[in-house]
């Protein structure tokens, strides 16, 4: 995951104003949250009659956001993600189709009684971020056979074994006391997901670089001995450290590890040649160093933001230059 600057891309014309096809879906949704809401507060008491079936079938009904998926929604946060997945910055359409996430869940919230999600915020920009369908949707993943301290760091309860339900979906976990509702909307909620448009992912991930053993895992950072609350959630609700995204790190960094052992056996042979005297290998030290000059170039273009897992690259480019 990578810190994005939203500002880079103004939010698509469909979403912007009341007479947008976004404005007028967004009043059509307001009519229809606020009488759920009003049926929900004149519902019989505990021990009346139930409603008829009919009722019944009225009241689960859910209203169907669609504006917010539009080409024009899609084309824009392509252009501000490169293409890539707001949270594990895979290229989703080497996948699947990208999917329109909205980091706070427009319609319910998991595990939350009695709150109709973040209805209002259903066709925000600052609400939208592209997702893969592996981060995104609620889905059994196969976790990979971690060493036993990074099994004991990494293991939620609901993750022990060697499948795990994985994804987003409308899970929107807090650590603060109260939630937001469209009555109001400016409560401090203190998301315990990262959103990558708001928050620094430094500040609460790491990878793990292991020059001898590379391993593409993603860790959450430590304060005082203690994992960031943050990261530890986003690793597990994202999936960040599903086996088919821990193996395609573990590709990058095998990667740069041989373009980075033929750096130094470059080096050590252009070193060689340039000490001769004879002016032949010298300009065979000389040609070598350019060939290093132009693997230097590749690893910088792997690190550049348009490239998938570049803050993987980043983070390993670090090592490089202190080791």
């Amino acid at each position: 995951m990578r810190r994005v600057d939203r500002a880079l891309v103004s939010a698509p014309a469909v979403l912007v104003g009341n007479k947008s096809r976004g404005g007028k879906e967004l009043a059509k949704a307001k009519i229809f949250f606020e009488a759920q809401a009003k049926a929900k507060a004149e519902a019989p008491a505990v021990g009346a009659p139930a409603p008829a079936t009919k009722s019944r079938k009225k009241k689960e009904k859910t209203f169907n956001f669609s504006a917010y998926s539009d080409e024009a929604v899609k084309y824009a946060l392509d252009k501000l993600f490169f293409g890539k997945c707001a949270y594990c910055e895979s290229r989703y359409a080497n996948q699947a189709p990208v999917d329109v996430e909205h980091y706070r869940p427009k319609g319910r919230i998991a595990g939350v009684a009695n709150h109709p999600g973040y209805w209002w915020l259903a066709m925000v920009w600052n609400n939208l971020l592209p997702s893969c369908i592996d981060c995104n949707r609620r889905r059994w993943q196969d976790l990979p056979r971690f060493p036993e301290s990074l099994a004991q760091l990494l293991a939620a309860p609901e993750m022990q074994g060697v499948k795990a339900s994985l994804g987003k979906q409308d899970l929107f976990p807090i650590a603060g006391t109260a939630r937001a509702t469209a009555d109001l909307p400016d409560i401090d909620e203190r998301p315990d997901l990262i959103n990558p448009c708001v928050d620094d992912p430094e500040e609460h991930l790491v990878f793990h670089i292991d020059r001898g053993d590379p391993l593409g895992l993603v860790l959450p950072t430590f304060k005082n001995n203690v994992p960031s609350r943050r990261g530890l959630t986003s690793i597990h609700v994202y999936g960040l450290n599903r086996l088919g995204l821990v193996q395609e790190r573990t590709r990058i960094l095998r990667k740069l590890d041989l373009l980075s052992r033929l750096i130094d056996e470059i080096g050590k042979i252009s070193e060689a040649l340039l000490a001769s005297s004879d002016q032949q290998n010298k300009k065979m030290g000389a040609r070598l160093d350019l060939l290093i000059n132009q693997i230097l170039d590749e690893i910088r273009t792997m690190a550049e933001p348009d490239q998938p897992y570049s803050s993987l690259v980043k983070a390993w480019s670090k090592t490089l230059k202190t080791n």
